[in-house]
């Protein structure tokens, strides 16, 4: 029979078909808050459903508590995959809500998360990026502030995004704008906590970021540049929105000489989603004290800040039918990406178009392709003809143990950035079950030799017990 698949591009279109729960009784979201903000689930809800998360799927989905807010609440992480602390798989990162009305990012974080557990078994990137790699989301940052935010929803817009630290404020405007308050660039103005960007009374005064701080202090310590942390934000310059920013953001004169595989990762995330890349040495004004800065300046983990829509919280039309596909869109790839996100956004990005399979054999089709997938596409001084296809099985190529072997592959004259192959798998040469393909293309470089190595995109094989009968047989 013929199998068509789509890869990367149908993974993509099935998140953004965009469905908000795992169980069918659960597909729409009920929320407590009033329109046009109902699209949005509760703190206490969330709190809830990252539980129900834990006991739905126990070996994929780790609750953990972090440290505790200003107000005592728990600051909590949602661990996705399996064989969890091992402290040498590839992470994705994700924090969210630091602004305490950053209800869409919440959202999103928490619709991504749902999507994952939803598709493991079912989509084989998803199924291999559970297996093989880890997804930490910090769903909710700033828990005290994020009440705060909801109890203004219940009767107009919710506009707080501080904590609730508010260092003797005598206008009600007391806390620490916390997305200011990190260790790496942290600059002590404004003075006053009554100003909704005050960064605190010294770096990392508050136990929000503290406790935030010390976890990703842990988690990245041994393999950063496996790494890729993303910090969701919601950005009041309207210039700014939509964006994925590199850092460094709290100077424009940092030298950052890793800024254009950071622009490039951006580039790489950014497809076919409205979002676009900046350079931090682009944007106007600095932003001292950031989660970006710290993840990257003090650790060496590939950072990014997401600025996912306006200031002010969206309205649910807007969050479901622009702000969640293009979210998804982009975590998605953020993911496939977290095990090298430097070197693996330049490379050439696979695309299968099609499988035959029977009884005996599996042939696989697909494409590598230099130049198109980014935003915008690469120019041709950036983009390279692609030097070669291959893929290794059931070990993902980063993996000491895994053994790549190269397929056959043509370039096309016309277009000389994308590479046609396909390869025949000899069902009879692997053991009956499940096995899992990844392929990942390689660039030219300057002298003519393999240069980056692309997204990995995998296919599953499943060889059927009667492939052996014939054997047994004879």
């Amino acid at each position: 029979m013929k199998v068509f698949l789509s890869s990367i591009q149908f993974l993509l279109i099935f998140f953004l078909i965009g469905f908000t729960g795992i169980i069918p009784a659960s597909s729409t979201i009920e929320s407590n808050l009033p329109s046009p903000y109902d699209c949005y689930r509760t703190y206490e809800t969330i709190i809830s459903r990252l539980e129900e998360l834990t006991i739905l799927y126990p070996d994929l989905a780790h609750l953990k508590t972090i440290g505790q807010s200003y107000e005592g609440l728990d600051i909590q992480v949602l661990q996705l995959g399996r064989e969890v602390e091992t402290n040498t798989k590839p992470r994705l990162v994700l924090v969210s809500g630091l602004q305490a009305n950053a209800l869409a990012q919440a959202e999103l974080s928490l619709s991504f998360a749902e999507s994952l557990l939803d598709s493991y078994g079912k989509h084989t990137n998803v199924t291999w990026l559970l297996e093989q790699t880890e997804i930490h989301l910090i769903l909710v940052a700033n828990p005290d502030g994020r009440l705060f935010a909801e109890q203004q929803a219940l009767s107009g817009v919710p506009t707080w995004t501080k904590n609730r630290n508010d260092y003797d404020c005598s206008n009600g405007n007391g806390g620490v704008a916390l997305g200011l308050n990190f260790s790496y660039g942290w600059a002590a103005s404004p003075t006053t906590a009554c100003a909704d960007d005050y960064p605190g009374s010294s770096a990392v005064s508050e136990p929000e970021t503290q406790a935030i701080q010390a976890y990703l202090e842990q988690i990245l310590a041994h393999n950063p540049e496996h790494s890729l942390v993303i910090d969701l934000q919601n950005e009041s310059d309207p210039e700014l929105v939509d964006m994925l920013i590199t850092p460094f953001l709290y100077s424009k004169t940092a030298n950052n000489p890793l800024e254009y595989e950071l622009y490039m990762l951006a580039n790489k995330l950014a497809h076919n989603s409205q979002a676009a890349p900046l350079l931090g040495s682009d944007t106007i004004g600095i932003l001292t004290g950031n989660l970006t800065d710290f993840a990257f300046g003090d650790l060496q983990a590939p950072s990014l800040r997401f600025n996912l829509g306006p200031n002010e919280v969206p309205i649910c039309w807007y969050f479901d039918n622009v702000l969640k596909p293009e979210g998804l869109a982009v975590l998605t790839r953020a993911a496939l990406l977290a095990a090298g996100p430097l070197s693996q956004a330049q490379g050439p990005e696979i695309t299968f178009t099609s499988v035959d399979q029977n009884v005996f054999t599996s042939h696989i089709f697909g494409q590598a392709d230099d130049m198109t997938f980014y935003k915008p596409p690469l120019t041709q001084d950036q983009y390279s003809a692609v030097h070669h296809v291959s893929y290794s099985l059931d070990t993902p190529p980063w993996l000491p143990g895994a053994v790549l072997t190269q397929v056959v592959g043509q370039q096309l004259p016309e277009t000389p950035y994308v590479m046609e192959f396909d390869h025949l798998f000899h069902l009879m040469e692997l053991t009956p079950g499940r096995h899992t393909a990844y392929f990942q293309a390689w660039d030219t470089d300057p002298s003519g030799q393999p240069g980056q190595a692309g997204m990995i995109n995998a296919v599953e094989i499943n060889v059927p017990f009667i492939t052996f009968i014939p054997l047994l047989i004879r």
